[in-house]
């Protein structure tokens, strides 16, 4: 393997990593968040956004350059004189070999990227939405509290009255709020475990078609 196809085999095994690493279940999105908004992580975001393009630019190169070389070495094959020397065929399909395995190897290293960027989305979405959905349940808890303190109380004053139907609307707006956060996370957890399985199924068929 040259020099540069393994650069992109070490860039592809990262982004595994990473992947794996972001896909960890107890991890909670809140935290993420943080590292996310560290000083470290906005000291690298600083210079990263260049070198990331000129990362994407050139995997985008090595997979057209790839895709190239494999379809020219099919063609070789499919052209092949029954007549050819067995060693000719072999150094032919051995380099077409190599073709296949640098194409799946930048293929897979551009999907990971974008799975790396929706997979960061989804985690900064489902913190907000978690932070949401806790402070719709304070402010439900409290008006479900001071609502409770106002039933109890003996005073039926018409002050008391109109606090006590403020308050159940209160109590109802934030009920409504905190099941429209609820179901929010619920569609946001789902879209989150359809691209962990799709991506699995990727990293599956990948590895088949490596084991070919």
């Amino acid at each position: 393997m040259t020099l540069q196809w393994t650069v992109v085999a070490f860039i592809l095994y990262a982004e595994i990593g990473t992947v794996l690493i972001l896909l960890l279940p107890w991890v909670r999105p809140s935290i993420w968040k943080k590292f996310f908004n560290s000083r470290f992580v906005a000291r690298v975001k600083s210079f990263s956004k260049i070198y990331s393009y000129a990362v994407i630019t050139v995997l985008l190169l090595l997979f057209f350059d790839a895709t190239r070389e494999v379809r020219k070495y099919a063609d070789a094959d499919n052209a092949v004189d029954t007549r050819r020397l067995a060693e000719a065929d072999a150094i032919v399909h051995m380099r077409l070999f190599r073709a296949q395995r640098n194409l799946y190897i930048s293929g897979f290293a551009l999907l990971l990227f974008l799975v790396i960027n929706r997979i960061v989305g989804l985690l900064y979405r489902s913190a907000h939405l978690e932070a949401a959905a806790e402070a719709a349940m304070k402010q439900a808890e409290g008006a479900s509290k001071a609502a409770k303190t106002l039933m109890e109380s003996e005073s039926s004053a018409p002050k008391d009255d109109g606090e006590k139907k403020d308050l159940q609307k209160k109590l109802e707006k934030a009920m409504k709020d905190r099941d429209a956060m609820k179901a929010q996370a619920e569609n946001l957890q789902e879209e989150y475990d359809r691209v962990c399985d799709k991506l699995n199924k990727l990293e599956s068929s990948g590895g088949d078609k490596k084991g070919d």
